[in-house]
């Protein structure tokens, strides 16, 4: 495994719904760069390697350690396969899509609104290591951090706890280790170039991954918050609520502006979406000298007719809602 290729990834960020997926595309379509799969559920979001650590580290608390890995455990479980664990529920997920023309996504939410008590995912992040590297990795990771797994539980006030997991008392730099181990086992399964992963919370987490891999590249991406609202308020994982999208948006982006402010600035590219669709050309060879690599990005992979930019100018119900803080923002990113 070479160590140097693998722990000197790229990471993308942004507040989702900003082009953080085609930048991970365009990353990965490159020789030089890895990516089996979009967003890495199991690094920076809830019930990661970020909170793992966190959990793990410092004073030893029993039970705030078992339940930091029996929740990084069954959320890595849930990321196996695709939709449901059972098939009946998947055979409706198909039907739908073949009936009704609806995708994935939409089949997915309907048969989950059917059956609230189902367990499923959208996001199938083993596929794209391999199941059985997946597997490997995960219940070494398990085995590295608990010093005995109790099968037959214990009883507390949150009632029986089987299994029950018990950890030794660690420090932060060597769960970092643990977790950097982790990460180039799980994707060194398939190949020792370097890895990218695309998690939009990235942005908010770039501290946190620059502390794990300091010689990480990342990735801002960013696009007009209003182009972004439009966008939050039709997708089935968020409110259809314009003040709340405005809310949030606004908070990732003030909070990552000021993570990155604290990293030296060759760990970080920002990069506009309006710029890369519009002038890929000179986006892409910035990209490159950022990464330090040839520039042999699939550009083909740049549609501007799916960006919709300025879409939302006429939209006054979300003009009406952008705040002082986040005009301010835009101004600091020639948003005007």
């Amino acid at each position: 495994m070479s160590q140097n290729q693998l722990t000197s990834p790229v990471f993308v960020g942004g507040t989702g719904r900003s082009g953080t997926s085609l930048m991970g595309d365009l990353i990965g379509s490159h020789p030089a760069f890895h990516l089996p799969g979009h967003e890495n559920k199991l690094i920076v979001e809830r019930a990661g390697l970020r909170d793992l650590i966190r959990d793990l580290s410092g004073i030893h608390d029993i039970m705030r350690s078992h339940f930091a890995i029996l929740h990084f455990y069954v959320r890595a479980q849930k990321f196996r396969n695709f939709a449901f664990r059972e098939p009946v529920l998947n055979d409706h997920v198909r039907s739908r899509m073949n009936n009704y023309g609806a995708s994935f996504q939409e089949a997915f939410e309907y048969v989950q609104r059917q059956n609230p008590q189902a367990n499923g995912s959208i996001h199938a992040l083993a596929q794209g290591f391999g199941v059985a590297n997946y597997d490997k990795c995960v219940n070494d990771l398990v085995k590295k951090l608990a010093v005995h797994i109790d099968q037959n539980g214990i009883v507390s006030a949150d009632g029986l706890l089987k299994p029950f997991f018990v950890t030794r008392q660690f420090d932060r730099e060597e769960l970092l280790d643990i977790a950097r181990g982790f990460l180039c086992d799980l994707y060194g399964g398939k190949s020792q170039l370097r890895w990218v992963d695309d998690t939009p919370l990235n942005a908010i987490a770039v501290d946190f991954l620059a502390e794990l891999f300091p010689d990480m590249r990342f990735v801002n991406m960013i696009r007009s918050p209003a182009d972004t609202i439009s966008s939050y308020v039709k997708q089935v994982w968020f409110p259809s609520d314009v003040k709340l999208a405005e809310q949030y948006i606004c908070s990732n982006l003030l909070a990552a502006e000021k993570l990155m402010a604290g990293l030296p600035e060759h760990l970080t590219l920002t990069v506009r979406m309006e710029d890369l669709v519009e002038q890929p050309d000179k986006t892409l060879v910035k990209l490159a000298e950022f990464l330090n690599v040839p520039n042999e990005f699939n550009q083909q992979l740049v549609k501007s007719d799916a960006a919709h930019i300025g879409r939302s100018e006429s939209d006054p119900e979300i003009q009406d809602a952008l705040t002082e803080d986040l005009k301010a923002w835009m101004g600091r990113h020639d948003y005007t």
